[in-house]
């Protein structure tokens, strides 16, 4: 597993602690914060373009087509 792969793991983790130590949050809305926020950050250094489709890759071709496999990003090394 990469080091950039085990930071988000971490990152996540930390997220899905804080939403159960706080009974009043909903992890639902905490999940579109995280997809919203994510969004304006990638606009920084990404085209809308590139932006969109990536996740169009993710909803089409990984989503459907890897089954039960991990889907491993790579920094094209």
């Amino acid at each position: 597993m990469s080091g950039e792969q085990q930071i988000v793991n971490s990152l996540l983790q930390q997220m899905d602690d804080a939403v159960v130590a706080e009974v009043k949050t909903n992890a639902a809305y905490v999940e579109d914060l995280l997809f919203t926020e994510l969004l304006a950050r990638m606009q920084l250094r990404r085209s809308s373009a590139d932006i969109l489709h990536q996740v169009n890759y993710q909803l089409t071709f990984v989503q459907k087509n890897l089954d039960d496999d991990e889907f491993v990003v790579t920094r094209g090394c």
